[in-house]
């Protein structure tokens, strides 16, 4: 039977920890170093499993968590790494996995694993429109809203879209996306094309980790457009530009995590066992 610690993270990682104790494996938290007065590396040494967050990190220093009392070092945790130890975190930085590769570590990056990836998507375009009706004063039903990217969160956040009656329109580069999207019975059109009609949506969701929403674009907008970027930081929105205009915008990261930890919790567990 695998011994886990769980480090780092939000509530995501409280979930999983509840669950894995539920199921009678021997887990230790982050937060139960000092109650049980376990130093790191007698925690390491004790724990053939390591589950970080996802992500692993945000400022590349320190392993992500939303308690500020727990802050770990990178390089602390790397120092009492062994092959004994298997590792998981999402979004895992090269220098990580380049120092797993070279002491023999075994490694999973979550963001890697496509179920993971795929089932994420869900919570994620949940949490999108959550999000959008919360900040703006129209309705979903029969707006007009553009999605830009269509790839995994794209395809899933348009579908959401479509089925709570909003008007979709999707945006992407490649051809091959438009054309599904419009097998799909979505509206489509070429990325290159978006600002010619963007100021007849109600609703704007990126989701293309590159600027894509430029001051150009936003001075075309309604007022009282809403616009939620899910890409990864920092995004593909001008949020100043946003700002001067006074536009709802909003960069929303982590949102399984923010919106439905416990699934999320579940997705990660499985995706660990499968991998174990």
């Amino acid at each position: 039977m695998n011994n886990y610690l769980i480090l780092g993270g939000d509530l995501r990682q409280i979930y999983l920890g509840r669950m894995l104790k539920q199921q009678g494996f021997p887990t230790v938290t982050s937060a139960d170093l000092g109650r049980l007065n376990l130093s790191l590396e007698e925690a390491i040494k004790a724990s053939s499993v390591l589950l970080c967050p996802v992500p692993f990190t945000k400022d590349g220093k320190t392993i992500f968590s939303t308690d500020q009392k727990d802050s770990l070092k990178i390089t602390d945790l790397l120092r009492h790494l062994t092959p004994d130890n298997t590792l998981f975190g999402g979004n895992i930085p090269d220098f990580v996995k380049d120092h797993a590769k070279e002491h023999k570590i075994p490694y999973f990056d979550f963001l890697e694993i496509e179920e993971i990836t795929l089932e994420n998507t869900i919570a994620t375009a949940e949490g999108a429109i959550a999000e959008a009706i919360r900040l703006s004063p129209d309705c979903l039903h029969q707006s007009r809203c553009l999605v830009t990217g269509f790839g995994r969160c794209g395809k899933t956040l348009a579908c959401k879209l479509q089925a709570l009656s909003a008007d979709v329109t999707v945006a992407d580069r490649d051809p091959v996306q438009l054309a599904f999207g419009t097998a799909l019975g979505l509206k489509t059109k070429p990325l290159s094309e978006i600002s010619q009609d963007i100021g007849e949506y109600h609703f704007i969701f990126n989701t293309i980790p590159a600027p894509v929403i430029r001051e150009a674009e936003i001075r075309l907008m309604r007022p009282d457009v809403t616009i939620i970027d899910i890409a990864s930081a920092p995004g593909g929105v001008d949020f100043t530009a946003c700002k001067s205009r006074e536009i709802n915008a909003r960069l929303c990261p982590g949102l399984p995590g923010a919106y439905a930890p416990k699934a999320a919790a579940e997705i990660l567990l499985k995706a660990v066992m499968k991998s174990l």
